[in-house]
């Protein structure tokens, strides 16, 4: 039976072992990243935690609302078995929640589910099972120029512990001209970093200029049997030498051959979609659902 169960009602040490040992396991469903991008998350439970979904929540105008938190790419059900009650776990979720706009795992399918709409978004995932050689095969040609042009740049890739700097460097050219991160969503960026940090989970790679100013870096978390490509940032300079692309080249010589897959999260934009693909990488398709059951003058300002 799936049980509806408050916060503090969680055993978050049985939840993390069914997260760990479901068929699609994933670092944002752990409890202590739930704990960071959404404090007081409720959950789906069935029996003795044999399968369990997270229910990140908000409110707004007093009414409770289900919300995917950034830099969480997806949540879903999580379980051991067989993916066969994404269905049954979606129709438990409270009514209360009168909006729900939440993002599944690669593991919950729904033939037909009449109360939500349903659509469909992209991830691009490359193996890195295989040796360097093969994997680079399937670059293309302009990465292989990119990652050539680096080289002759005479600039050094270097690891390094904090992603501050790299935080900042967004928010100075991208992230400026973007409205979708928040203060806040800035803040749970640092959380998060901080205790992935602490857990080990991060690899942090960097590309500084001949005067010393960082010009690209990018941010790799562990999660399981895959990495992330969580976060990343470049300076206009950085375009006209290939950095980013050779960030990314070298941590994939660094972790090739190991039976782990990267995910560089998305995205929906087309050319960073085409940017991702041109290492290799595969598109895999993932689901979003979205019920609104808000009184009518509400769902008008939403």
């Amino acid at each position: 039976m799936i049980h509806y169960i408050k916060h503090n009602q969680i055993d978050k040490q049985k939840w993390d072992a069914c997260i760990s040992t479901s068929r699609e396991p994933l670092v944002y469903a752990c409890s202590w990243y739930l704990d960071i991008v959404s404090p007081n998350w409720d959950a789906l439970v069935k029996d003795d935690y044999s399968a369990v979904m997270p229910l990140t929540r908000r409110k707004k105008y007093f009414i409770p609302y289900l919300f995917q938190p950034a830099f969480t790419q997806q949540l879903g059900i999580f379980a051991a078995s067989p993916p066969d009650e994404t269905a049954s776990f979606l129709n438990a979720i409270p009514s209360k929640f009168r909006l729900i706009e939440i993002q599944l795992n690669l593991s919950n399918y729904i033939s037909s589910l009449k109360s939500f709409e349903v659509s469909e978004k992209i991830t691009f995932h490359l193996c890195l099972e295989h040796h360097i050689e093969e994997i680079k095969n399937n670059y293309s040609e302009n990465i292989k120029r990119n990652i050539k042009k680096f080289e002759k740049s005479g600039l050094a890739i270097s690891n390094e512990k904090s992603a501050e700097d790299i935080i900042m460097l967004f928010r100075n050219h991208k992230g400026s001209t973007l409205d979708s991160l928040s203060k806040n969503d800035y803040e749970v960026l640092q959380q998060i970093l901080s205790s992935a940090s602490n857990k080990d989970l991060l690899c942090i790679k960097k590309v500084y200029n001949e005067s010393g100013q960082l010009i690209a870096g990018a941010v790799f978390l562990r999660s399981f049997d895959a990495y992330i490509f969580l976060f990343s940032a470049v300076h206009p300079e950085a375009r006209e030498n290939g950095a980013m692309s050779a960030i990314i080249n070298c941590f994939i010589e660094e972790h090739a051959t190991e039976c782990k897959s990267l995910d560089f999260e998305g995205s929906m934009i087309p050319a960073l979609a085409r940017f991702y693909e041109s290492f290799g990488s595969e598109e895999i398709v993932y689901l979003q659902i979205r019920r609104n059951t808000l009184p009518p003058i509400i769902r008008k300002f939403k």
